[in-house]
């Protein structure tokens, strides 16, 4: 690529960047003034960024527009654009948010509703209240969004959720990048995960949709899995069910779970990750409960009942086999 093309590209990313900014209403509206108006090629870029978004977008999706973040950027922390962020992440808002700011700005964007925010750093969980009185507890490391109006909306970014929806005059509309549901009332739970995700569904019903494809009506006892491309509706166990839901009250059970799978569990929860020292170990099968914010005992029933020791280093925690 050659130097007019880096820079073009580069300014790409700042409109992108000031795009979703602008739509998390964290973007500081003189700043993207200023930008806009120190070089014409930036408004070019930012009217092409915005016309991509709203050609790409749902088009049943044009109105589904943000609330500012529930939590102010930290005092003294330097105006101008967040680090970029996927597209996919906020291409609902595509339609309105080109036709508003490619006209006049971030003043007329910011005279629309948006949707308000909530999140948790990892090891934390928290509980909300939503407009409707429907509740969500967020697992560790988790962002949503929601905005209640003509419609009962719901976006998970990342992580996990356990919703509790009352349901009691519109079902709740669920979003998130692999699937979109709507909720009667019931509870569920959704999850995120590097290639797909799930939607459980505990008490209630739901109708989801996978790639724009409706799936069939999800009842109690049941799951939406979408992993690698794939989608699936299946019925699960009480087991499973247990297990999927055991977070709630901050623990993990494994049954039978491999090692690799157990500890890729355990590290949503922890800044200082297990790594696995010894390929050979990833097959072991595990059992047992344990709680989330207490990896101790887990490394402790990992020597006692397989021989298998730890050490931290290098911020991390290293399991390797012990001798005899």
């Amino acid at each position: 690529m050659g130097e007019q093309g880096k820079a073009g590209a580069k300014l790409s990313e700042q409109a992108i960047d000031w795009l979703v900014a602008l739509d998390g209403g964290t973007a500081d509206e003189q700043a993207f003034d200023a930008w806009r108006a120190a070089d014409p090629r930036h408004a070019a870029a930012f009217a092409q960024v915005a016309a991509t978004w709203r050609r790409t977008a749902d088009p049943r999706l044009p109105a589904l527009l943000d609330a500012p973040a529930e939590t102010s950027p930290p005092p003294g922390a330097e105006a101008g654009p967040p680090a970029p962020v996927a597209w996919s992440r906020r291409a609902v808002a595509g339609g309105v948010l080109a036709a508003a700011l490619g006209i006049s700005g971030a003043g007329a964007f910011l005279a629309w509703p948006r949707r308000a925010y909530a999140e948790t750093a990892i090891g934390e969980r928290r509980t909300i209240r939503l407009p409707d009185g429907s509740h969500a507890t967020l697992n560790t490391d988790t962002r949503v969004g929601w905005h209640f109006a003509d419609e009962h909306e719901f976006w998970i970014e990342r992580g996990e959720a356990a919703l509790l929806v009352r349901g009691a005059e519109k079902p709740l509309r669920l979003y998130s990048a692999p699937i979109e549901a709507r909720l009667s009332g019931g509870s569920f739970d959704v999850r995120l995960g590097p290639d797909g995700g799930q939607l459980v569904v505990l008490a209630g019903r739901a109708a989801a949709v996978y790639r724009g494809t409706l799936a069939e009506t999800i009842r109690a006892g049941s799951a939406l899995t979408v992993s690698a491309g794939a989608a699936r509706v299946a019925a699960w166990s009480p087991d499973a069910l247990a297990a999927a839901t055991a977070w709630q009250s901050g623990r993990i059970l494994f049954d039978g779970m491999p090692l690799d799978r157990a500890i890729a569990e355990f590290n949503r929860y922890l800044p200082e990750k297990i790594v696995l020292g010894d390929a050979g170990l990833a097959s072991t099968r595990l059992g047992g409960a344990f709680l989330v914010d207490d990896p101790d005992s887990f490394l402790l029933a990992l020597h006692e009942s397989f021989g298998i020791d730890h050490r931290r280093e290098g911020g991390r925690i290293l399991l390797f086999r012990g001798r005899g």
